[in-house]
Parts: C-alpha cells; sequence; structure tokens
C-alpha cells in the first residue's frame, strides 16, 4: 500500500515537473532593426508598448506586457505573469529594436513552455499617454508567432520575428469633425448658388 501511494506521488510529481509554464521576453535586439516612426528608422525616440498575445490564432489578444513611460517603477530581472504594467525604463526602443531594460521573463498562467503563440506589438508615442488608442502617434506590428520557452531555459524565448512596426502621425478625431464641418459648409454655401 505504501509503495503504490509513493509511486503515485513519484509520477504526480513527474508529470506537475513536466508542466512548466512558458515564458518569453521583449527583445528583438539578435535581429535588424525594424521600429520606425513616420517611416523613419528610429534611433533615438522613447516610446511605448504593449506585447499582445493570443491563443485563438489571432482572433482575439490580451495583452502580456504594457511597457509605459509614464510607469515609474515595476518588477525587474524577475518572471512576472502576462498582463503586467511595467516601466519602459527610458527608451526600450534602441537603434530600431525594442528591448525590455527591465529583464522579465513573462509567464503565462495557462500556457506550457514548447507551445506556439500569436502576437502582435502595439507601439505610440508620448510620455503621459497609456494607451494605444490614446496616442495619435501609434502603430502595431502584423500577427507572428514565437514558440514559449521554459523558465530554466538557457535562451529564452523572444519576440525576433516581430514585423515591422512603424508608428505614423494620426489625426485627432476633432480634425476629422472639423474637416466634416467645413465640407458641410462648402456643399450649402454651393448649392445656394
Amino acid at each position: 500500500m505504501k509503495k503504490s501511494i509513493l509511486t503515485t506521488m513519484a509520477l504526480a510529481g513527474m508529470t506537475l515537473a513536466g508542466y512548466s509554464q512558458g515564458v518569453i521576453t521583449v527583445d528583438t535586439t539578435s535581429e535588424p532593426a525594424n521600429v520606425y516612426i513616420n517611416g523613419v528608422l528610429d534611433t533615438a525616440t522613447d516610446i511605448n508598448a504593449e506585447l499582445l498575445g493570443s491563443t485563438d490564432g489571432g482572433i482575439t489578444f490580451t495583452p502580456v506586457v504594457t511597457l509605459l513611460l509614464s510607469q515609474a517603477s515595476g518588477d525587474s530581472s524577475v518572471t512576472v505573469n502576462w498582463g503586467a504594467l511595467e516601466p519602459a525604463s527610458g527608451d526600450i526602443s534602441f537603434f530600431g529594436q525594442l528591448y525590455d531594460a527591465n529583464g522579465n521573463l513573462y509567464q503565462s498562467p495557462t500556457i506550457a513552455s514548447g507551445n506556439t503563440v500569436t502576437f502582435m506589438v502595439q507601439g505610440w508615442l508620448g510620455a503621459n499617454v497609456n494607451s494605444y488608442a490614446a496616442a495619435t502617434t501609434r502603430g502595431q506590428t502584423a500577427t507572428f508567432t514565437e514558440v514559449l520557452s521554459s523558465t530554466g531555459s538557457p535562451n529564452n524565448a523572444n519576440i525576433g520575428s516581430m514585423p515591422t512596426l512603424n508608428l505614423v502621425s494620426v489625426p485627432e478625431p476633432a480634425s476629422f469633425a472639423l474637416a466634416g464641418l467645413g465640407l458641410a459648409s462648402l456643399l450649402a454655401f454651393r448649392r445656394r448658388k
């Protein structure tokens, strides 16, 4: 009886040890530079960025980490669960590459290492702009996939296959409203003649 209980406990321990939660880092420094602002390679501009992950092939995305210039403190050199809000540490854009100077491993609470996950990166400008939607200069990558690694892996998974991130200026909603008002006035004026 004791032998069968010990065997069951050993098997359960091996099963749990085999299921390690997958991690990823925010790092593209081993790849060619591909962060642009209005079509120009970014070499010195501080940016905010958010890494989003999807387990359904890119249909719905949830934040893995949001790196904000306005965030004063966060975790450092630790394993952090997905959904973290971290400081951008001055600048995560390093000569056209993204690098999280916090050195964190972002760990999925539900996805095991070795699984492929679909990702996307959103970036935007503004030291006090805390969301992609609120920014007037912003951009996002196409989706890409990465295989999550384990926390004990000598080479941690990163976002090295990230496609180009080009942040572009977008008109504010007030500009569209003003343009629409001008067009309506022009049409009304033209009709009277």
